[in-house]
């Protein structure tokens, strides 16, 4: 397993420091800018940039025929699915630490940058970001890697598609409750938290979707 994730690692290292490189300096910028759309880039932006090399590797193990090659190996198919959900897990976790030692850097200087909303903006940003990895994983190995590129679009707009519609329907079942039941309860922690629960929860159901396509996938 080890190996597996170091070799994802060397296929695109190059890029992923890159990436950082860049999130880095455009997450700095829109802090510094203090305008809350923005702000709410920079709580999103590291992590989509992290997650973009881990789902590179598909392609580059398709192109340089390690996809056909790791399957000759004593490995189980289980073990290089594993390793891709493995290597997306620490790019989600790399771009959050990311994002909060910029926003506590950017908090020390200019202040008011740290706050309760722009955690809850993480909160929803790594939800995102789970939507995307579940849907891409699947759908690459079912459609082939040669289609990766627009999976990778796909996935995306489906992930800010479902936020908002998630959103929609929160406000919609907020309107259903009594005003006496919301007292005294943080909303945006209600959402930002069902949300992130319930994205976690269908990506760690993906992996066995994705397994099962895997194991019948003929190369």
């Amino acid at each position: 397993m080890k190996g597996l994730v170091l070799n994802q690692y060397y296929s695109v290292g190059k890029s992923l420091w890159n990436y950082i490189a860049l999130s880095v300096v455009i997450t700095a910028i829109l802090l510094f800018t203090q305008n809350e759309m923005l702000m709410q880039f920079a709580a999103w932006l590291p992590l989509f940039f992290m997650i973009t090399p881990a789902l590179e590797v598909l392609k580059h193990e398709s192109m340089s025929g390690w996809s056909k090659f790791v399957l000759t190996l004593p490995l189980k198919r289980r073990e290089v699915v594993q390793s891709h959900y493995l290597f997306y897990s620490m790019m989600i976790i790399i771009g959050l630490i990311i994002t909060v030692v910029l926003f506590m850097v950017a908090d020390s200087i200019i202040g008011q940058v740290m706050t309760d909303s722009a955690v809850y903006k993480m909160m929803n940003g790594v939800g995102l970001v789970l939507i995307a990895g579940l849907l891409n994983y699947p759908l690459t190995y079912q459609l082939g890697t040669e289609k990766s590129d627009g999976i990778l679009v796909f996935s995306i707009m489906a992930a800010v598609g479902a936020f908002l519609l998630s959103s929609w329907l929160f406000e919609i079942l907020l309107g259903a409750v009594s005003l006496d039941a919301l007292q005294g309860m943080n909303l945006d922690m209600l959402f930002s938290g069902s949300f992130l629960a319930v994205s976690l929860v269908l990506f760690i159901a993906s992996y066995v979707i994705a397994l099962y396509v895997f194991k019948r996938k003929e190369f």
